[in-house]
């Protein structure tokens, strides 16, 4: 055998380890419950006995003081949905400081936030049972909260993102307007195959008549073109849909507030203001 066949074959074979070493790597544990969250005024952290998930699951609050406590007057909701690898507490603090920011300068209603803790699910199957049929009611029955479509707004990052157009898609009864930072109907192809697609066609009725938007914002290094397979659907179906590509930017949260936390916020008020007290 000669050298150059010993040195292919040492190859293959340092490729094969590597490859059985990646396929019996563990995956991420889920931490489902995630106290330790940062001090903030009207930032509390709760549990869920979920029984979609089989054990507790944790999620964040965040209450504006401007919030009515006798009940008079309901305040909207806004849902953020965290990233892959994230949890309940990963940017509560930050998005509800926006929150808070954007209340006190009159841009935005006194709106409640709700974190919750979705995984690694991609906000599907167990995990979106959980929120649907567990957690939006809970929140509905603990706060003073306007239940219904025209007072809750879903948006996320990443895993978030695309779990937001999700689950707003799917239950158009619960959401008037949805937003993703950096998401995609797909995280590897276009998207075309997505069943997101016929979902948009079969609940267009319903997301017209809450008078539902869509906003998505990408990077230009981070898949710009994530959701124009769907923008293709709205603009045929005639539900509003804007698509905003953000130069020089990758999948990066802090690129994402600091470049477009105005326009996100301003599209979440925008929708909000259709609800009445």
């Amino acid at each position: 055998m000669t050298t150059r066949s010993i040195s292919a074959l040492a190859l293959l074979f340092v490729i094969g380890m590597s490859s059985i070493a990646a396929a019996q790597r563990p995956r991420r544990e889920v931490q489902w419950v995630n106290p330790d969250i940062p001090k903030m005024p009207g930032l509390t952290h709760k549990v869920l006995e979920s029984k979609a998930l089989g054990h507790q699951v944790g999620y964040v609050v965040w209450t504006p003081p401007e919030m009515d406590t006798s009940g008079e007057t309901r305040s909207p909701v806004i849902y953020f949905l965290h990233g892959a690898g994230g949890s309940e507490k990963s940017d509560a603090a930050g998005f509800a400081s926006q929150v808070a920011g954007a209340i006190r300068g009159g841009k935005l209603p006194a709106a409640i936030c709700v974190f919750p803790n979705g995984g690694m699910s991609g906000y599907r199957d167990d995990a979106e049972t959980m929120i649907v049929d567990e957690l939006i009611p809970l929140i509905d029955k603990d706060y003073p909260t306007q239940a219904k479509p025209s007072g809750r707004v879903i948006c996320g990052f990443s895993m978030g993102g695309a779990g937001s157009v999700h689950l707003s898609l799917n239950h158009p009864d619960l959401f008037c307007g949805a937003g993703s930072w950096g998401g995609a109907l797909s995280f590897r192809g276009s998207g075309e195959d997505s069943p997101l697609l016929a979902v948009a066609k079969q609940n267009a009725d319903k997301l017209k008549a809450n008078k539902y938007s869509l906003l998505t914002i990408n990077g230009d290094q981070d898949r710009p073109d994530a959701f124009q397979p769907l923008k293709a659907i709205f603009d045929e179906l005639g539900i509003e849909h804007r698509t905003i590509v953000l130069e020089d930017t990758n999948h990066n949260l802090g690129k994402y507030h600091e470049k477009t936390s105005g326009v996100m916020l301003t599209f979440l008020k925008n929708q909000l203001s259709m609800a009445g007290p």
